[in-house]
């Protein structure tokens, strides 16, 4: 055989055995076969390689999760126009790869998950006032979610998450929103400093009342001191007097020692005898 010969069936070859296919982590193939009736089999390959004729083919989806970021124009219930930033996160069901490829195929999303999250997401905005966008952002993330979820847990599609990344508020009713906000700061801080100021005035008046009580008590206790000190003082003189009798002070008189003692004579009728009281000489 010539060496034209041998490169003709070494072509042959190649052509009848084909390259093959790969399949890469997180994906997963369904195997075409030309040749065969079914053509399409329900066998699910995972990752690795796969040898393959040269008119056979392996249909190779990503099985994991993915997510598509949009800017959607939603008109709120108050009918002001807000453009808002959100994400859907998904995968498809990879037991059921044979009927997403056969029922619905490889473009599942451009034809049926973004077009029902563009409806339900502005379905669900134009629930909800301007100024609760904020407040109300996961209760709408929440409802779109299980909305989506209904929709295709029959079309063999997972949805996973659903968020909202930024919201453009209306310039016009922020600014009003930002000066209404800053209005109420105000009016809070004032009330805040009248109270502060009633209760320095309440602190004020507490400690005036306790200096006047103080000073009150004490001068109460200054005068009851005074009349027991003049209580003590005459109950005092009292039993002095009682006990100072005439007969005492003569025996206390009697009894001190280098005394001078003066003898008067004392008439019947209590008056001292005067002796020769007219004659203007003393006595003898």
């Amino acid at each position: 055989m010539g060496s034209f010969q041998r490169l003709c069936a070494l072509a042959a070859a190649l052509v009848l055995v084909g390259c093959g296919a790969s399949i890469q982590p997180g994906s997963a193939g369904l195997k075409y076969r030309a040749l065969r009736d079914p053509a399409l089999g329900t066998t699910i390959y995972g990752s690795g390689y796969y040898p393959l004729w040269a008119w056979n083919r392996m249909i190779v989806y990503d099985v994991t999760t993915q997510s598509q970021t949009m800017q959607i124009h939603v008109l709120t219930k108050d009918n002001l126009h807000v453009p808002a930033t959100v994400t859907v996160t998904y995968h498809p069901d990879r037991a059921k790869l044979y009927q997403l490829h056969t029922e619905i195929g490889p473009n599942y999303y451009d034809e049926l998950i973004g077009p029902a999250f563009v409806t339900l997401v502005r379905g669900e905005f134009s629930q909800h006032l301007h100024n609760d966008l904020s407040s109300e952002s996961s209760v709408i993330e929440s409802q779109v979610k299980s909305r989506l979820q209904e929709m295709f847990k029959s079309r063999y599609l997972i949805i996973d998450q659903v968020a909202i990344n930024h919201i453009d508020y209306d310039d016009v009713v922020t600014r009003a929103i930002s000066g209404k906000i800053a209005t109420k700061q105000q009016a809070e801080q004032k009330k805040i400093e009248v109270e502060v100021a009633l209760r320095n005035a309440e602190i004020a008046r507490t400690t005036a009342q306790g200096v006047s009580d103080a000073t009150r008590i004490q001068a109460e206790g200054d005068a009851s001191a005074i009349v027991l000190r003049g209580k003590a003082q005459a109950e005092a003189q009292e039993a002095v007097n009682k006990t100072l009798t005439p007969r005492y002070l003569q025996f206390k008189a009697f009894d001190q020692r280098n005394a001078t003692y003066f003898f008067v004579p004392m008439g019947k009728d209590g008056l001292p005898v005067i002796v020769n009281a007219g004659s203007g000489a003393p006595p003898r």
